[in-house]
């Protein structure tokens, strides 16, 4: 049994190190919706006025730009938290409160201790005079762990406390321990002391964090320990009972016209219709009664170029008994089309929802989706809840294709790739190639581009492009992605709230498919680029060791020499050979004997020669003839 069980040790350790790392989901280390914003703390005596009852947020403005993702300063002093529709799942209403481990500004907090308050969300002082215990006020919210993002661990906690104007100090009512994710519960809080039941009164929601330490690989050190909050309500003449909304509400980000896209070149759009990928306009809603309702649909597109409005057909209406959660999808006809004069296109889809009753709050009943057509294809919706990379370090040589499909022949003329902020820009020294597969019945096949250039994540926080140095013909099914030239963890962004797997692929040895939730942030360009060779970025720095390649030209083999290295060990680096369209037709660890090419057709390749240590690469022409 002993030997057993160190056979099958060694074997594990065997297939880590020959089939490399495996890739990872990691939550982010910078929340981009909050950069370049003003963080702003109000002080009491700032203070206009205390407010009145009833208090009552629900962050449905968490698609108002006016905000900045931002809480309503109508209502809260401080600014923290991130206002988003993001990270919750099956939230209460359309908008949440998000509770994490960074600051106002969108980076991880620079704090060393292991558990340490991080967010806080204050309310403006309020006006509880006159009001006693006998008056029932009551605080109540809804509250859930991790959503799309981190769960707190055990030693976290979101806390609640109250501010009172008598003892000018702050006690806690309420907290709970971080745990795995769970529905929205409810909380439902008195505020029945004297001390607190003054003008002034206010309360705070907090959150405990730890956050990883991870000096060994910083590129994966992100954000942690998220919780969302919903559904704020202080009011008076409320009992202990009282956790009911009386609401009936949209719950869920409204989704892109396109089934299983978020966008789609315009030009394709309709050769993707004439295929059944007919437009189709989607909207979830709740009711959050203790008893049925019935709900009207309605949908709304205006074209942003042309200011044209087309109401569609009616959505119709349908009860919905307590509690229950309806998507509610319809396809319509294309009112706009496509003409040779536009390379691009966008719209405004706005869908709104209308109950006649027990629906105390309208302002949560509309949700909207700008529809982007231009020249490219997306499945993700623009914002990263996780990243995604390779962790480790024998990462070299490992590639991660995600698969695409053109709806008419066309060429591709380059990559965009969403890569998140790391710690101290650690991703900004890892290089890799951008690539291209063929599909091969679902997987990815033949590997009929690689960039020449290596690229690194100079770029963080949004898209950055890669044009091609050549054009890619490509029809029906392909892959893009790349194959990283050193170990290291990128970092790209992860899309939480689209699930594509089945669409994501990587290849640590072989090919293997990913069964992440979620969508990996990369996206094909089409058209042609008419000036070839062009990048948006320089390529990694090459090394100049004065490489020499001779016979060249060659029609039988060839030999490589370093004329600048002392002391050369020729297994130190790895041989590639490239034809004209980047096809790998050569790699293998360099012997210093000679490297047989008769098999070759004649014409240009490249011959690459790549440090195995650090990765360095350099890159000369080679000439086969017959």
């Amino acid at each position: 049994m002993k030997k057993y069980l160190i056979f099958t040790f060694l074997l594990l350790v065997y297939n880590v190190f020959l089939f490399g790392q495996m890739p990872e989901v990691v939550p982010l280390d910078h929340n981009p919706a909050l950069q370049n914003r003003k963080p702003a703390t109000l002080k009491r005596n700032d203070m206009p006025d205390a407010l009145l009852l009833p208090f009552f947020d629900d962050f449905s403005y968490y698609w108002d730009t006016s905000y900045l993702s931002k809480p309503d300063k109508k209502l809260w002093m401080d600014d923290y938290v991130y206002i988003n529709n993001h990270y919750p799942v099956e939230p209460r209403s359309n908008g949440v409160a998000t509770f994490d481990a960074l600051d106002a500004d969108g980076n991880v907090y620079k704090n060393t201790l292991s558990t340490f308050t991080a967010d806080t969300l204050t309310s403006r002082p309020i006006d509880l005079d006159g009001l006693t215990k006998a008056d029932s006020v009551y605080l109540s919210f809804f509250y859930q762990p991790q959503g799309y993002g981190d769960n707190p661990d055990p030693g976290d906690s979101l806390i609640v406390q109250f501010w009172s104007p008598e003892t000018r100090k702050w006690s806690t009512i309420w907290h709970t321990p971080g745990t795995a994710l769970h529905r929205f519960k409810p909380v439902l809080l008195p505020v029945d002391r004297d001390i607190f039941l003054q003008k002034g009164f206010q309360f705070r929601f907090m959150n405990l964090v730890s956050l990883e330490q991870n000096k060994f690989n910083p590129g994966r050190r992100g954000n942690a320990d998220h919780w969302n909050i919903d559904y704020v309500y202080l009011n008076k003449y409320r009992n202990k009972n009282d956790t009911i909304a009386y609401d009936v509400t949209v719950t869920a980000p409204m989704k892109s016209l396109i089934k299983g896209y978020q966008s789609i070149p315009w030009k394709q759009l309709e050769d993707a219709i004439a295929t059944n990928l007919e437009p189709t306009v989607e909207i979830t809603y709740r009711n959050n009664n203790i008893s049925d309702n019935y709900v009207w649909r309605n949908f709304i597109i205006t074209d942003i170029y042309n200011k044209n409005t087309v109401n569609l057909s009616p959505g119709g209406g349908e009860n919905i008994r307590a509690d229950e959660i309806i998507t509610f999808a319809q396809n319509f006809v294309n009112p706009f089309k496509y003409t040779a004069d536009t390379d691009s296109a966008e719209f405004e889809i706005k869908a709104y929802i209308d109950a006649p009753v027990l629906n105390n709050w309208k302002e949560n009943d509309t949700v909207r989706f700008k529809q982007v057509f231009k020249d490219y294809f997306a499945r993700d919706d623009g914002v990263p809840e996780s990243g995604y990379g390779f962790s480790g370090y024998n990462a070299y040589g490992c590639a991660v294709a995600c698969r695409y499909e053109t709806f008419a022949p066309d060429f591709m003329k380059a990559v965009m790739i969403y890569f998140n902020p790391t710690y101290n820009s650690e991703s900004a020294k890892y290089r890799f190639n951008i690539a291209v597969w063929g599909d091969d019945n679902g997987r990815p096949g033949e590997l009929i581009y690689k960039s020449l250039e290596e690229y690194s994540p100079k770029t963080t926080g949004q898209f950055m492009r890669f044009n091609l140095e050549r054009n890619v013909y490509v029809s029906k099914y392909y892959w893009i992605g790349w194959i990283q030239v050193t170990s290291g963890f990128l970092n790209v962004g992860f899309d939480r709230n689209f699930n594509d797997k089945g669409n994501l692929w990587f290849d640590n040895g072989i090919w293997r498919q990913d069964f992440h939730d979620g969508t990996l942030m990369i996206r094909p360009v089409m058209g042609q680029n008419l000036n070839l060779p062009t990048s948006v970025e320089q390529p990694a720095i090459a090394m100049d060791n004065g490489m020499k390649i001779y016979p060249n030209p060659t029609s039988h083999h060839i030999r490589i020499e370093f004329e600048k290295v002392e002391n050369l060990t020729y297994s130190d680096y790895d041989a590639e050979i490239y034809d004209i369209a980047g096809r790998l037709h050569y790699r293998a660890q360099y012997t210093g004997e000679y490297i047989d090419v008769s098999n070759f057709e004649y014409g240009v390749y490249f011959v690459r020669m790549i440090h195995r240590k650090t990765g360095n690469a350099q890159t000369q022409k080679l000439i086969i003839t017959k």
